[in-house]
């Protein structure tokens, strides 16, 4: 499989995810008497401030790149700047995905009461995956 069926999955997983927030949020707000407690869930696996922050560098140095007010030495050292960090940037974020990820699967999984053992055993067969993946992708670069 590509790694955009993996991506198509994952946005798939997402988008349901998202609908079922939306329709106990819509069932709260119409029906109140049914007293939904989504208490455990609610706001826990928004991650997007810590993706947002990890690649503000990055947006910086591109940033001073593309202003016509900063000098070209600015210019210079910000090129120079950005590509460092948007490598350790991609890589923070790709190792970042598989803990953002667990804690969503670890915490989705404790709210449906599953077991800790079998919920251990879920993470370890999907980090073991995830790494399968990411070595077939370094060898298919191998070229």
């Amino acid at each position: 499989m590509k790694l955009s069926t993996y991506l198509q999955i994952f946005l798939v997983i997402a988008a349901f995810m998202f609908i079922f927030g939306l329709m106990a949020e819509e069932s709260k707000a119409n029906y109140p008497e049914a007293d939904i407690n989504d208490s455990a869930w609610a706001g826990k696996f928004d991650y997007s401030t810590e993706i947002n922050n990890s690649v503000k560098p990055v947006q910086t140095a591109l940033e001073n790149i593309g202003d016509e007010e900063k000098g070209w030495f600015v210019k210079i050292l910000s090129g120079i700047a950005a590509i460092p960090a948007a490598v350790i940037g991609i890589a923070s974020l790709i190792l970042g995905s598989f803990v953002h990820g667990g804690a969503i699967i670890t915490g989705s999984l404790a709210i449906l009461a599953i077991p800790a053992a079998i919920i251990a055993i879920i993470i370890i067969m999907i980090v073991v995956w995830g790494i399968i993946k990411l070595v077939e992708i370094y060898q298919r670069w191998q070229i």
